[in-house]
């Protein structure tokens, strides 16, 4: 074993591994292997001495351009490779990320259409190297006014500091923009439901305004918000309409196109009904609610007790997989409530050694209670 792979083998046991999503866990090691190949093969660089151009070269070659890569797999190239330069402590890490974070978009583009940058532009880096190193020697065939090299963005590059500053905009413009008026949430409660929106989007799955991808709407949406733990009934019952309120804004505004609006729409069409349901539900019976949504989007009938259960006996890792990736952005707060009820286990167990094995039932108090000759004197005063 090379030093890169047991690099890769520490870091799919690391704590950094488990903070990513079930999407990009699944892939994690994939994305490692193919693309410390490519790293060695056309940079000739160790895992621990990417460059910030080496990768945004990299990134747009071969290692993306295979046919059989899914979206799933591009979505989580991102998080994966930030995730590991900074398992591995690299000197350059804020610069590569941000070089990450730039070069998705092309990537993406690369992706979706099986080729590398320089195959989806009809040239490659070695002729565009020579052509730019040559002067114009026909005036009577001028260069062309724009030459696209292989890591120039196709679009302005999203990164998180521009979602942060959308999102700050976006708060700013709610109380005149007529999108958000008439609304059933106050003003704080849209902005809560709108930036947690945005955030989660990226967060869970690296997707900026432009890029949603369907399931992953119906996750954040429909799955993912209503276990926040700080969410409130009202406001997941006001989820549809925030979320279309906000589709329209940013529409509106040209940030995401109406193909990006469509989807989005077609993303909470159905929604409403499940979400009031849910917010009529304790956060523990809402995780219970998903998980049965889930085994009877895979053709199980829920009501039939004994098949649903022996189909989770046969189904452990998918069921665990999908209520981990749900789970996902509270864990910490899911680690403070597993801790707490260690805690109140534990001191049910020390108790319950101290009694001889009884566990003592303390009464609660009930008040100061007066004799009569107490009451009558204090009825004299």
């Amino acid at each position: 074993m090379n030093e890169q792979e047991e690099h890769v083998k520490q870091f799919l046991t690391s704590s950094t591994y488990h903070q990513l999503s079930a999407n990009q866990q699944k892939h994690a090691q994939d994305i490692l292997v193919r693309f410390n190949q490519q790293m060695k093969n056309e940079q000739h660089l160790a895992d621990t001495a990417w460059t910030p151009q080496a990768v945004k070269e990299v990134m747009v070659g071969d290692f993306i351009a295979d046919p059989a890569l899914t979206n799933q797999f591009g979505i989580a190239v991102a998080p994966v490779l930030k995730a590991y330069q900074k398992f591995l402590g690299v000197d350059q890490l804020k610069e590569i990320v941000q070089a990450i974070d730039d070069q998705r978009a092309n990537m993406n583009a690369c992706r979706k259409a099986h080729k590398t940058w320089a195959q989806l532009h009809g040239t490659d880096t070695a002729e565009q190297s020579s052509a730019a190193a040559k002067p114009a020697s026909k005036p009577a065939q001028p260069a062309p006014t724009v030459k696209i090299q292989p890591t120039a963005p196709a679009k302005p590059a999203w990164s998180e500091e521009k979602l942060a500053q959308l999102i700050k905009q976006v708060k700013r413009d709610m109380p005149a923009a007529p999108e958000f008026q008439h609304q059933a949430l106050s003003l704080d409660e849209q902005q809560y439901v709108a930036a947690e929106f945005l955030n989660l989007m990226h967060q869970e799955f690296n997707e900026y305004p432009g890029e949603w991808v369907f399931a992953d709407l119906q996750r954040v949406l429909g799955m993912m918000m209503p276990l926040d733990p700080a969410i409130t009934p009202k406001q997941i019952k006001n989820i549809v309409p925030t979320a279309q309120a906000l589709f329209d804004y940013l529409k509106r505004n040209g940030v995401i196109t109406m193909d990006q609006y469509k989807v989005g729409m077609k993303a909470i069409a159905n929604m409403q009904n499940s979400q009031e349901m849910l917010a009529s539900l304790s956060r523990k019976e809402r995780e219970t609610q998903l998980m049965l949504s889930f085994i009877n989007s895979n053709g199980i009938n829920t009501d039939d007790v004994q098949a649903a259960e022996a189909w989770m006996d046969d189904h452990r890792d998918e069921v665990a997989a999908f209520m981990r990736t749900l789970l996902n952005p509270w864990r910490d707060y899911e680690h403070q409530q597993l801790v707490k009820r260690q805690e109140e286990s534990r001191r049910r167990t020390q108790l319950a050694s101290a009694n001889g094995g009884k566990v003592t039932h303390h009464r609660a108090p009930r008040g100061i209670k007066f004799s009569k000759k107490a009451r009558k004197k204090r009825r004299r005063k």
